[in-house]
């Protein structure tokens, strides 16, 4: 188990085509668990990078902003915001700033865009990272997300991915073993 760096220049960076925009983005793998549908990815977007088309897609994103500014149906996200975007919630109008990275946790299954809104359409909405409980349970968002200031060493009972804003760090931590203290605002997943 070790802190990762987002920012290091050893990470492993894929492009992906994201569905229904022109440029592709540039992706790294941090964490998947096929079991529970999740993946942890870090995204950077290119300079100019939109997606202009209309349409849904089964699975849901909760996306912390390292830098840049991502919109998306009318919601603008920038660095401190937390976007939460419910399986099947209507996209449109997606765009970025300039020098736009996200972390990103993926809840259901991956791929699936489909044109126009879907009938049991999800919300899309964004919040300010403040600390303290950040979302609750969700049907269909897996485990929950918390803020904290300085988190002190600990260990929780279900798995977590933390992210430390300040540092632009991460790590995913298996339930029981300890996730070590670190200064500043901390973003924790929690899967249980």
């Amino acid at each position: 188990m070790t802190v990762l760096d987002l920012d290091a220049p050893d990470l492993e960076w894929r492009e992906h085509q994201i569905a229904g925009a022109e440029k592709p983005a540039r992706m790294v793998l941090l964490h998947a668990d096929a079991e529970r549908g999740t993946r942890t990815v870090m995204v950077q977007f290119p300079d100019g990078w939109r997606r202009d088309a209309v349409g849904h897609q089964p699975a849901g994103e909760e996306m912390v902003l390292l830098s840049g500014a991502l919109s998306i149906s009318g919601h603008t996200a920038a660095l401190g915001d937390l976007l939460v975007v419910e399986p099947r919630a209507t996209r449109s109008a997606t765009s970025v700033a300039d020098g736009t990275r996200a972390l990103v946790w993926f809840s259901g299954p991956g791929g699936g865009w489909t044109d126009g809104p879907a009938a049991d359409a999800g919300t899309a909405r964004v919040a300010p990272l403040a600390v303290g409980e950040q979302r609750a349970a969700h049907d269909e968002l897996v485990g929950t997300l918390s803020v904290h200031d300085d988190l002190p060493e600990q260990s929780f009972d279900a798995d977590v991915d933390v992210l430390w804003l300040d540092e632009r760090s991460w790590l995913h931590a298996p339930a029981g073993t300890t996730v070590p203290a670190r200064p500043g605002r901390a973003v924790v997943r929690h899967y249980g």
